[in-house]
């Protein structure tokens, strides 16, 4: 604090000693321009306020606020700036120094003061004497909180929709376009612009069949002639208002072609190759099940029996249980006869030890 007021006072000395240096300078009659030989006209003093009230009233008009009030206030702060430099100058640092205003420099917006009034980062904050929570815990508060806004709207305000609710009427046959929109939920997003148009030209009122053709071949590549159905979009501007209004412009423009008698494009054919084709799979006639051929399957089943039961009355019907059973009895038969393997004896005709060398041999018992 001491080298503050250190640099505050020498400051304020070194403005007046330039100032009382200026005091005493001799001018000359014509004040010299700089790099001009040519003096610089004199203004009177009460010519220099009268340009200064004209242009204080002109700052008024043109802003609406009281800018005389507020030069007012800067000459009476600038007043006080000089005679506290003067009091500091004369009497010294045992002056007691007012609390003047900081201000503070507004600190460029960044991700870790988006959002927040004032900064952080500027300083002036409390001490921390570490008795706060965490900031996980912080999160949670957070977290909490939205919950609790949510809870709040669903008990309040949501009921009150009820009665903006209007029953669901089936669109008539004067209502042949139809727009899709995209929502977020209130989240800003980029697709959140863009409306979809999609509509028939089959369904197209006050259209001759040949209109309705040169509407097809106006659309060009929009058209699907597979399902006769248009589908176009529009997300140039900044709202769907006016992305919906452009749609539609662009629609009554081509009616207004298709309804052109001047060429109807009856010599043109329709261009499909933007368009491909996907095969569909059908069910084979030859395939649907009809009473001849539920008769005729009936047929073959009862010949089959007829043929299994001639079979097994000589003999030669195969019988899988049977074969199974044969087959698990000669595998039992086969792992019994395997010869079981034992040691035999080591150096000099011994049983060879636990872990000592011998000879594994199969012995058929």
């Amino acid at each position: 604090m001491a080298t503050a007021l250190q640099g505050l006072r020498l400051t304020a000395r070194t403005c007046c000693c330039t100032q009382s240096s200026q005091k005493h300078v001799v001018r000359t009659i014509g004040r010299q321009r700089v790099f001009s030989t040519t003096p610089i006209p004199w203004v009177s003093k009460e010519e220099r306020q009268k340009r200064h009230e004209e242009r204080l009233s002109r700052a008024s008009k043109i802003t609406g606020l009281d800018v005389r009030a507020m030069d007012r206030e800067n000459e009476d702060m600038k007043r006080e700036l000089q005679q506290l430099l003067d009091d500091e100058i004369d009497i010294g640092p045992s002056m007691p120094i007012p609390d003047l205003p900081v201000s503070r420099k507004k600190l460029k917006e960044t991700f870790l003061n988006l959002g927040e009034q004032e900064a952080f980062e500027d300083g002036g904050f409390m001490e921390d004497e570490e008795d706060d929570i965490s900031t996980l815990a912080h999160g949670e508060l957070e977290q909490h909180r939205e919950w609790r806004h949510y809870a709040r709207l669903e008990a309040w305000e949501m009921p009150l929709l009820s009665k903006l609710a209007k029953p669901f009427e089936l669109p008539t046959k004067r209502m042949p376009l139809r727009f899709r929109y995209t929502t977020y939920m209130g989240e800003q997003h980029p697709a959140e612009k863009k409306v979809v148009l999609e509509f028939s030209p089959a369904d197209m009122p006050d259209l001759t069949p040949v209109q309705t053709d040169k509407l097809r071949k106006l659309l060009g590549p929009r058209y699907n002639p597979e399902k006769d159905t248009v589908r176009m979009s529009c997300e140039m501007y900044e709202t769907q208002a006016q992305n919906k209004r452009y749609l539609g412009d662009t629609v009554d423009a081509l009616l207004a072609e298709a309804r052109d008698p001047t060429d109807t494009f009856e010599d043109v054919p329709l261009d499909t190759r933007h368009h491909t084709f996907k095969p569909r799979l059908r069910f084979p006639k030859e395939w649907a099940m009809t009473e001849e051929r539920r008769q005729e399957l009936v047929a073959q089943r009862q010949a089959q029996i007829e043929r299994d039961a001639q079979l097994q009355e000589l003999g030669h019907l195969v019988n899988g249980e049977q074969i199974i059973q044969k087959v698990l009895a000669s595998r039992a038969a086969m792992a019994a006869e395997e010869p079981e393997p034992v040691l035999v004896g080591g150096r000099g005709g011994r049983a060879a030890a636990k872990g000592a060398g011998g000879k594994k041999i199969s012995v058929r018992r």
